[in-house]
């Protein structure tokens, strides 16, 4: 993390041309809700690193099609209580920096995660239901349980970035992940903050 800090120049080359945070949220497939927070760098206009930690919360892969999820009202306020899956991941991938113009830019990466996710079972129940006068549930004809799992994974990611001041950005890309836990494809945008390494406009 410290070397990643250090700008060497040769001539009038550096060595690190950027570094930012960036932190973003998205959506994705199995009704997946996703945030993320990272670091990237640029080396020589050439190359990119991130490493990053991802949440995603999602529809299990293996939801049975007649699934139904608890029902009700509590002080006439409705709910619905859907089973969800949840996926943590911390990628580490590098890749291609691709100029696109003077501050625009979209990098291609990919590498390993290590994932750490909810894996469900489900049971087929008797429904059941309760009514009061300010209360009222009708339960999933599903019970479920849920077990830790973890695994290594490979993740593949694009962005395309835009950096409108010398040290914020934002960005909007694409990722896939492959585990054996579940698989998740999304996009994200993501604001950008640090040295965005901002070409000054040419004055003729």
């Amino acid at each position: 993390m410290s070397l990643a800090l250090i700008v060497t120049v040769s001539g009038q080359t550096k060595t690190i041309n950027k570094f930012y945070l960036q932190g973003g949220a998205g959506l994705g497939t199995h009704e997946s809700g996703s945030y993320d927070l990272g670091i990237q760098a640029i080396f020589k206009n050439k190359w990119s690193a991130t490493l990053s930690y991802q949440e995603l919360s999602m529809s299990p892969k293996n939801k049975p099609e007649d699934y139904q999820g608890e029902t009700g009202y509590a002080l006439f306020i409705f709910y619905n209580d859907e089973v969800t899956a949840t996926m943590n991941l911390i990628n580490l991938t590098a890749g291609r920096y691709f100029k696109l113009g003077r501050n625009t830019w979209a990098t291609t990466e990919a590498g390993l995660s290590y994932v750490s996710g909810e894996k469900v079972s489900f049971q087929h129940s008797q429904v059941t239901s309760t009514n009061l006068i300010f209360f009222a549930s009708t339960s999933s004809n599903y019970t479920t349980t849920k077990e830790n799992k973890s695994s290594v994974g490979f993740m593949m990611k694009s962005d395309v970035n835009w950096a409108f001041s010398s040290f914020m950005g934002l960005g909007a890309g694409v990722f896939a992940n492959i585990n054996s836990i579940q698989s998740p494809i999304g996009f994200h945008i993501k604001l950008l903050v640090g040295n965005m390494g901002r070409e000054k406009k040419n004055r003729k």
